[in-house]
């Protein structure tokens, strides 16, 4: 029995509308809001009236992601899938793009085809795309970042998208954790080549493997402003992973690399002491950055509250996928430590995105997204959209003279913006100590550790 949450079910019956006029629609969800489990309401409504459905994913660790997720709710489903025995009469198959591909000639024939992490295709996924509407099926694409590093518009699979709730709406509602931000270290980029969109992924892991100071700075940070929370820490190579890790752990916090590399045992054995708190950094080269679900690996709950970002990039859509990982459900803001310009690169976690199926203009180094203005912080390195002081210390910026040359105009009003949930906890915090967060904690619902937390991360307790 698969129960939607209410957002979940108006983007069903969205899609189901649009139906009506369009036969491959684009469904837009952010990391975290449930297009997975979505699709799979979609997908069992289907499977019942007889249709034959396909779940496409572009990686084997979504593969089996997908599959423990239909168990639990009582999908059946078969694999077109390389080592899986397939099962040509299921009604349900989940499929990974490499293996269908090949397979497309004596592949049944379906009805509804759902295409997750959609943005990640190119030539083979066209290819079970133009076969399955040569086929006459409805199809709809997943994504949380529906946007190419080459600026390629998705319009040339799909011709409508409905766009589901954004970040900041999902924190609002409770669906999503909120976060703090600190950027203290803005790495130098300067002669690194940008290939396929991307910065050359040699160059960079050489720059960030050799850049001690910055490995320092993501340990000493970490300790200031997140000490004792679990933090994923996203690098630039496995060796750079594995140089992190250590770092870490010569300072005196438990820490350890997993790769893909991995035999899974002893992945797994790493991740559930992650979970235990028996480690409080994993660190990774790009495992983590979508595909990978920690809770199914470790046979356990592990939620992340914490990131430090080691990795620039030039992809929205990765950026994206790591802020995802600190943003999971939890009763207390997560900690985002950014070592790698990418909050300057593709702004906040909640910024408002353009999404289009369009295709988007390329602009300079690579990027082909307007980002929503942020302020730093000069004292405590937190990134804030504009505002006169700090909403995490209070510092006060200076005001900078200048000159200015007076015209004839109208006078009209300017309004103050409301104060951030950030803010007015910043000022309880300052204010009135823990007595007033406690009381906070309480009008809100939250844990009472909630409150200490609070107090520790603003280094006042």
């Amino acid at each position: 029995m698969i129960t939607l949450r209410p957002y979940q079910q108006k983007m069903v019956d969205r899609i189901r509308n649009g139906m009506l006029s369009h036969k491959w629609q684009l469904l837009q969800f952010p990391t975290g809001a449930g297009k997975t489990f979505t699709a799979g309401h979609m997908i069992n409504a289907a499977r019942q009236k007889g249709n034959t459905c396909y779940f496409v994913v572009p990686r084997r660790e979504l593969l089996r992601q997908t599959a423990e997720s239909y168990d639990s709710v009582g999908i059946p489903f078969g694999y077109i899938a390389s080592g899986y025995r397939p099962s040509p009469f299921a009604k349900v198959q989940i499929c990974t793009v490499g293996t269908l591909a090949r397979r497309l000639d004596n592949a049944p024939k379906p009805n509804l085809v759902f295409i997750d992490e959609t943005h990640h295709g190119s030539g083979q996924l066209g290819d079970i795309i133009n076969w399955a509407k040569g086929h006459g099926a409805w199809g709809i694409g997943l994504s949380a970042t529906p946007h190419r590093t080459d600026g390629t518009g998705l319009g040339m699979w799909y011709s409508h998208m409905e766009e589901g709730p954004s970040v900041r709406e999902l924190i609002d509602m409770g669906e999503l954790s909120d976060y703090r931000m600190f950027a203290p270290d803005t790495p130098d980029m300067t002669g690194i080549r940008t290939v396929a969109g991307d910065y050359a992924k040699g160059q960079l892991a050489d720059r960030m493997e050799s850049d001690r100071l910055l490995i320092g700075n993501s340990v000493r940070h970490y300790k200031q402003h997140a000490d004792g929370l679990l933090n994923v820490v996203f690098c630039a190579s496995v060796k750079h992973s594995e140089i992190v890790a250590q770092s870490f752990n010569d300072n005196g916090v438990p820490a350890a690399s997993i790769s893909g590399k991995m035999d899974d045992a002893e992945r797994s054995r790493i991740i559930k002491a992650f979970a235990r708190r028996e480690l409080k950094v994993l660190t990774s080269c790009q495992l983590l950055t979508f595909g990978f679900d920690l809770s199914s690996a470790a046979g356990m709950d592990v939620t992340v509250e914490c990131i430090s970002d080691l990795s620039p990039t030039q992809s929205m859509a990765m950026q994206l996928q790591k802020y995802g990982r600190a943003l999971r459900k939890k009763d207390f803001p997560a900690i985002i430590l950014d070592h790698a310009g990418n909050s300057e690169r593709h702004g906040l976690p909640d910024s408002v995105r353009d999404w289009s199926l369009m295709d988007r203009e390329k602009r300079s180094g690579g990027s082909s997204e307007n980002t929503e203005p942020t302020r730093q912080c000069t004292e405590c390195f937190f990134v804030h959209r504009p505002s006169p002081c700090c909403p995490a210390c209070g510092f006060v910026y200076p005001i900078i003279s200048r000159e200015i040359e007076e015209v004839d105009g109208e006078l009209q009003e300017i309004t103050e913006r409301p104060m951030s949930i950030p803010q007015q906890v910043g000022i309880i915090a300052r204010q009135d100590g823990l007595p007033g967060l406690m009381e906070y904690a309480k009008e809100k619902g939250y844990k009472p550790q909630w409150a200490y937390h609070q107090m520790k991360v603003r280094g006042l307790a």
